[in-house]
């Protein structure tokens, strides 16, 4: 039985709005394309625990699928029934990001999503989604029982209604569960007369025409392998309305409007552009050539004599580029594999082909959320689209999140903690002190106490240690920041279902997958990754280490006895630090900023802090701008520590940590053909996550076989540099290798 959940994830921060530039959209581009949206493609949708889930990600205009210039940062998560295994986040480079996670032993059986989408993309409510089976061969697993649902039949027409008195080309899915299922029929009259015989192929799909009559009612017979019949019944026809009847061939389509078409106009579209227009005033055919028209997945509509849309569907220009005839290699050896590709972006998988696995998402349909089987030509794809609507979503009217075009961003919300206090116009302080060095940014607060922050950090996967401040301590302040990972996702969840035929595969596949982790060795990088990140401030004029000096009792002692371009000054039992102006034609006036390990602290619990625990001192002597903050004079302490030390920040503070972008995916090498005592089981021949053509031309491919026998599939995804997608996939077949010694 299939089942649906809702997935939420618990967070103790508000959802807010976005301040500073909440705009429409029609303000942020004259044209709708302003709408991303994200390709995911994996190394395979089926794996065991102690295999490697590999995943490339396109970010790409929603219209023209070439490299989207709005987001320059992508979340991506990875969740199943049980919740989130891991939420990432990753940088963008010409709209491209890879990863990888190895699938532990402690993972349940079970249905599973790769999610992915942009901060800006969550305005539309856009997410792409590539379902993944994972399965644990070492856990016991009761397969639901899928013989207990009943047997459907889905219907379905170009324009979604039956026409009364013409001729309708009528799509239909057979299936139980979620399990296709082949079988035979035919379409039947009220009166028992039989107009079609019916079968649907192993994806459960079948068409056949009929002219209904206005106010009869038909059916469709199924028979039961086992014996006896099901009936089904079809749409009721209607009178009125508009069809469309689609024909392939191999050199062209035929577009054939049916109904009340008189004065309508049929449109075909591409990338948001009209290539081709036509009058409709009769149900003549209109017959295209496939040269006349680009090589994708178009649209064709049809708006009425009075303006109106009819329908909206997808129209087949394209499939997969499937390669049948295998290329014959041998085990361990070398290999090279040409192919033609144009200019683009693209991502290359070998990888070991079973007879159950998951069909593969392909590039080539991705632009309609289409995920259709590899096998199908034209016609067949034509009707198994028909299940699939067009995602034609209106614009919204404002935005709630910014995009993040060059820096990461950070929302969020100051409240005041007494009615009196105002909120507005307070400088918010983002302080990162997990990145080793000086990083700071700051943002003012709107009418309501919104704030949003852009910061930069090291792309380490990990977090980091953050906090945000409020300098002005004279009242109390608390924060909310809204995460800008989504704290829901509709998911359908269905069951695992594992058939004995699949049991020598997965026997197989768990002996390969031991006997490759046994001899694999990671690969580690010792070294601290290069922190290439621009300190926010870096010219003071003046550094002190306190172990250069006598250590005082106090704070106050030490810059009374050695520090001479600051001071300390006492106003009615409060204390606070000064830092004397250089420059004898300038007069501070402001406070000084106050720094404790890079984070903005109250001057006079500093001054009670034991200065045992302080390292050096920073101090710049001159006016200081950060953003929308102005200092006379910064003085910046550092803890032994580097972590505050154990000091203790009373009000106006908030210390949170912060996920870093992933750092760039090393593959562990290892030339298994330089040792042959070294057994080589990798099913996964190759794996290249970001492979970019510099202009066309055929492609050398070059990989090592393993001693694993069988057949493989060479699959190519992406978008050459004109935003056309590009799914080609080539039959490999690898046997042992000769012995060449007579």
């Amino acid at each position: 039985m299939e089942m649906k959940i809702t997935h939420i994830r618990t967070n103790r921060f508000l959802a807010i709005i976005t301040l500073f530039l909440v705009a429409t959209i029609n303000t942020i581009a004259q044209t709708e394309n302003v709408r991303e949206r994200v390709f995911i493609d994996v190394n395979t949708h089926d794996l065991l625990v102690g295999e490697t889930l590999q995943y490339s990600t396109f970010c790409l205009s929603n219209t023209t699928n070439k490299p989207s210039a709005l987001s320059k940062y992508l979340y991506v998560e990875l969740i199943g029934e049980g919740g989130v295994v891991f939420q990432r986040k990753h940088q963008l480079e010409n709209g491209k990001a890879s990863g990888e996670f190895f699938i532990p032993s402690n993972t349940e059986t079970g249905q599973y999503y790769l999610v992915a989408y942009t901060r800006w993309m969550r305005n539309f409510d856009d997410v792409a989604q590539a379902p993944l089976v994972f399965i644990n061969p070492y856990k016991g697993h009761t397969n639901a029982d899928v013989l207990t649902e009943d047997v459907t039949v889905d219907f379905n027409t170009v324009s979604g209604v039956l026409i009364a008195n013409a001729a309708n080309n009528v799509v239909f899915k057979v299936s139980q569960g979620n399990k296709p299922l082949i079988r035979k029929g035919r379409v039947i009259s009220e009166d028992g007369k039989q107009i079609v015989d019916i079968n649907s192929d192993a994806n459960g799909f079948g068409a056949f025409e009929i002219s209904p009559e206005m106010g009869k009612s038909y059916q469709m017979l199924i028979e039961n392998p086992e014996g006896g019949f099901k009936f089904f019944d079809l749409p009721s026809a209607t009178d009125t309305g508009v069809g469309l009847n689609i024909l392939h061939s191999d050199a062209e389509i035929e577009l054939k409007p049916y109904g009340d078409v008189k004065g309508g106009r049929l449109y075909i579209e591409h990338q948001g552009n009209v290539v081709l227009e036509r009058d409709v005033q009769s149900t003549y055919p209109i017959r295209i050539k496939r040269t006349e028209l680009p090589y994708d997945v178009l649209r064709v509509s049809f708006k009425d004599s009075r303006g109106r849309l009819s329908y909206l569907v997808p129209l087949f220009n394209t499939k997969l580029g499937l390669e049948t005839s295998p290329t014959i290699l041998e085990t361990r050896s070398p290999a090279v594999i040409e192919q033609q590709l144009a200019k683009g972006n693209y991502s290359v998988s070998i990888r070991k082909s079973y007879g159950n696995q998951t069909p593969q998402m392909y590039a080539a349909f991705s632009k309609e959320g289409l995920s259709l089987p590899e096998n199908l030509d034209y016609t067949e794809l034509q009707n198994a689209a028909s299940f699939y609507q067009i995602d034609e979503k209106e614009l919204p009217t404002s935005i709630s999140f910014l995009p993040e075009y060059r820096y990461q961003l950070l929302e969020g919300v100051l409240k005041a903690e007494s009615g009196s206090a105002s909120v507005e116009n307070k400088n918010v302080i983002l302080s990162l002190t997990g990145e080793k060095i000086l990083n700071m940014s700051v943002a003012r607060t709107d009418s309501e106490g919104r704030f949003l922050l852009e910061y930069q950090t090291m792309n380490r996967g990990k977090q980091t240690d953050a906090h945000l401040t409020m300098p002005e301590f004279e009242s109390e302040y608390s924060f909310e920041i809204n995460d800008n990972f989504k704290k829901q996702h509709q998911l359908d969840f269905s069951p695992v279902i594992i058939d004995t035929t699949q049991l020598a595969e997965i026997r197989e596949r768990s002996i390969i997958s031991q006997l490759e982790n046994a001899y694999f060795t990671p690969l580690v990088d010792s070294s601290e990754t290069e922190n290439n990140i621009l300190p926010t401030m870096s010219a003071f004029n003046a550094h002190y280490e306190f172990d250069d000096y006598v250590r005082f009792r106090t704070l106050k002692e030490h810059l009374v006895e050695y520090i001479s371009v600051a001071g300390v000054r006492e106003k009615r039992g409060v204390k606070r630090f000064v830092v004397y102006d250089l420059d004898s034609n300038f007069d501070f006036e402001l406070e000084s900023l106050v720094l404790l390990d890079g984070v903005p602290v109250h001057a006079p619990d500093l001054l009670e802090f034991s200065p045992y625990r302080i390292k050096s001192v920073d101090i710049a002597n001159k006016r200081y701008f950060l953003g929308s903050y102005i200092a006379d004079g910064v003085l910046s302490f550092k803890t032994i520590e580097g972590n505050l030390g154990g000091f203790e920040i009373k009000n106006n503070h908030m210390a949170f940590s912060l996920l870093t972008p992933e750092a760039e995916p090393k593959t562990a090498g290892g030339n298994h053909l330089e040792d042959l005592r070294i057994p080589d089981a990798r099913i996964q021949l190759l794996w290249a996550p970001e492979y970019e053509v510099a202009e066309d031309g055929v492609e050398q491919i070059q990989f090592n076989t393993s001693d694993v026998e069988g057949d493989f599939e060479l699959v190519i995804e992406g978008f050459t540099e004109e935003g056309i997608p590009v799914s080609i996939i080539k039959k490999i077949k690898v046997k042992e290798r000769t012995n060449e010694k007579g």
